[in-house]
């Protein structure tokens, strides 16, 4: 009886870490787990993509809302702790990468943009202390709702100061969702099937 229980016991662990493991995304040969935490908020892994910020594959990004949201308008309204996650597909320079998503911005919340000048600026500012960011490298972008504020952290390190206010997190968004982004990858950042 005892040797049953143990088994049971192995087995169901074996199930669970099968599950676990499924339930992970891969992407370009970096994972994106099921689930992720900003200062104590659970939040869900709402898609992975690949995206061509600078015109060729340069990152595999992930996003983690409170719950899943599969239109663009719902995901940037989701209240609550947010994260974008992503590793970067090559060696790229640091100034082209923040001009790329100042432009994204431009391009896809113009009105946005115009209303958070200060904001946006800042953007530059996180990476002015770096010449370029590495392949493999990995980037986290973390809503804090409590203090509406977005932080910048490269492996693991925090970089930039911290941007103040709850307007300019919707903008990072839309650099990788936003209507002019391409189709597939704001569909599998939305979870949405390939072709929708």
């Amino acid at each position: 009886m005892r040797h049953l229980s143990r088994f049971l016991a192995a087995t169901c662990l074996t199930v669970i870490g099968s599950l676990a493991m499924a339930a992970e995304v891969e992407v370009e040969g970096f994972k994106f787990p099921d689930a992720a935490s900003v200062n104590g908020a659970n939040l869900v892994l709402n898609g992975a993509a690949t995206s061509s910020i600078l015109s060729t594959k340069s990152t595999a990004v992930a996003f983690y809302l409170p719950k899943k949201q599969n239109t663009m308008e719902a995901a940037v309204a989701e209240k609550g702790a947010k994260r974008i996650q992503f590793y970067m597909l090559r060696d790229v320079s640091a100034r082209d990468l923040s001009n790329a998503m100042l432009d994204r911005i431009r391009q896809n919340a113009a009105e946005d943009f115009a209303a958070n000048i200060m904001q946006t600026a800042q953007l530059g500012v996180v990476f002015g202390n770096r010449a370029k960011v590495f392949k493999g490298d990995l980037m986290v972008i973390d809503y804090d709702p409590a203090t509406q504020s977005t932080q910048f952290n490269l492996n693991g390190q925090k970089i930039g100061d911290t941007i103040k206010g709850e307007a300019f997190f919707p903008m990072m968004m839309k650099v990788w969702i936003g209507p002019k982004v391409r189709g597939s990858t704001r569909d599998a950042l939305l979870g949405l099937p390939s072709g929708k």
